[in-house]
């Protein structure tokens, strides 16, 4: 997935929507601010993902948890929360969790490395090894996307500037 103007708008958007609801109090300790931040960081780069598999799990992952409920409903719609929570997100077999480390470290290096990349990608240990690279391609652009972002993000507000509007450009 090629990451466009489109990606960045649409990341900045819930990201600044999800600091501009989860930031505003000014009661919140140094520890919920910085859970807030990465919260809308995880969600806007998830959104952004357009629908793919690692997206999907990141959003029911975080809307599983009690804690996150409210901003979640704030940034993506009461719908769009509740539909992720009741959907599961890939089931990890049972198979799979109780599978050994010597068993794994007994596999083939490839194998060892495909196994490692599954628990890495969000929704990882549900896909076949096709599918398992091409979402981790687009999860990893993502997340240079989004670190990428952050860096533009901090840098705008760290500095006054009359050239804001130039943000997305780069």
């Amino acid at each position: 997935m090629q990451k466009t103007n489109a990606f960045k708008q649409s990341f900045l958007k819930t990201m600044l929507l999800g600091l501009k609801l989860g930031v505003s109090s000014k009661k919140m300790s140094y520890q919920e601010r910085k859970r807030t931040i990465k919260l809308s960081a995880n969600i806007a780069m998830a959104v952004a993902g357009d629908g793919r598999h690692w997206s999907l799990a990141i959003i029911a992952h975080h809307a599983k948890q009690e804690k996150n409920k409210t901003l979640m409903w704030r940034m993506l719609g009461r719908r769009r929360c509740e539909k992720a929570r009741t959907e599961n997100s890939p089931r990890i077999s049972s198979r799979l969790r109780r599978r050994s480390q010597a068993e794994i470290i007994a596999k083939s290096p490839v194998k060892k490395r495909t196994e490692i990349l599954k628990r890495l990608v969000p929704g990882g240990e549900a896909m076949d090894d096709l599918s398992l690279l091409g979402e981790a391609i687009d999860y990893v652009i993502s997340l240079q996307a989004q670190v990428d972002l952050m860096k533009l993000i901090i840098q705008t507000f760290s500095k006054p500037s009359s050239n804001s509007h130039s943000v997305l450009s780069t």
